[in-house]
């Protein structure tokens, strides 16, 4: 095993969540365009990043237990343990990743415009 330092860890989990904030703004001002506020913004910025931080870590999860063969991952491990599932999340870790990026930002626009009361105009 390599050693990594600290200081490189935090480095790739600020680009991650850099590149996870921008998923959330973009879905967010594709959703509300010319009615998007700061506030809209950070909140789409924050569950972004959330939302790419848990896809990563659920990938990163899968991968952790894994066992190859002639360079193919196994199925099944010598150890006796059922890897198809945590294979088919590695396999399509980009998926995984940029789903909960995308559909976390537009959970939170729906919950609260359904706790915000709308205003009539005047």
């Amino acid at each position: 095993m390599f050693g990594v330092s600290w200081q490189a860890v935090l480095i790739v989990i600020a680009a991650m969540v850099l590149v996870g904030s921008a998923i959330g703004v973009i879905v967010t001002a594709l959703v509300h365009r010319s009615r998007i506020t700061l506030g809209l913004a950070i909140g789409g910025a924050l569950l972004g990043a959330v939302g790419l931080l848990m896809g990563y870590f659920l990938v990163g999860w899968a991968d952790a237990h894994s066992a190859f063969e002639n360079g193919h991952r196994l199925d099944l491990a010598p150890w006796g343990e059922n890897l198809w599932l945590r294979n088919r999340i590695v396999e399509n870790y980009v998926l995984i990743c940029l789903i909960p990026a995308c559909v976390l930002p537009l959970l939170g626009l729906s919950v609260r415009s359904a706790f915000t009361r709308r205003q009539p105009h005047s």
